[in-house]
């Protein structure tokens, strides 16, 4: 197919000169134009290109570019990323088992307010992904849902541990709803908890 993409679209003058055509391209001409066009940048201009493109952040381009592929295709690369993680954990901190997820989250320290995903959760705390320069003992307020039934969760927690990947937290003062919700869907081990907001 790029072999078809790349002779179709060594457009000549005419088009160039025209500015016009391009409104009337169909997706499949987009597309074999942009290869045509990407393919003839030197190494060097497709580096700063997909800088450009990255506006700073390969974790949510490479999160995008993964929920753009197909189910077997996330698999695979997940179990690649697997493969690659550092061997050398940090200490387990942990008195209960974490469940994977990807929740959204609203957290408020010291009146700055901030918006990012809880990457893994138990009945007593998270791992919340963030760039912030946060350090032990800041206390925070969380605000998420339930993945189970978009029940709202308003939480106190506190900073135990930071790294460049993001904080864990532990839970404080929960309500015994609050305690039976997060023991409720952080105990289904049968699947990954979904995006929740």
């Amino acid at each position: 197919m790029i072999s078809t993409l790349q002779r179709s679209f060594k457009l000549g003058k005419e088009f160039a000169a025209n500015p016009a055509s391009d409104l009337k391209m169909n997706d499949y001409e987009i597309i074999a134009r942009l290869y045509y066009l990407i393919s003839n940048l030197s190494e060097e201009q497709q580096k700063n290109l997909f800088e450009q493109l990255l506006n700073g952040s390969m974790t949510n381009f490479l999160l995008k570019a993964a929920i753009d592929m197909s189910t077997e295709q996330q698999f695979t690369f997940m179990k690649h990323l697997e493969e690659m993680q550092p061997k050398t954990e940090q200490p387990d901190r942990r008195t209960y088992a974490r469940k994977d997820c990807l929740i959204n989250v609203n957290f408020k320290i010291r009146g700055q307010k901030f918006r990012s995903y809880i990457l893994d959760i138990s009945k007593s705390g998270a791992f919340i992904e963030t760039s912030a320069t946060l350090t032990n003992g800041l206390k925070m307020l969380l605000g998420f849902s339930s993945p189970e039934d978009r029940q709202p969760l308003d939480l106190i927690a506190e900073i135990v541990w930071a790294d460049s990947r993001g904080v864990g937290v532990k839970f404080l003062h929960l309500t015994e709803d609050q305690s039976r919700i997060l023991k409720s869907f952080t105990e289904k081990t049968d699947e990954v908890l979904k995006i929740a907001s």
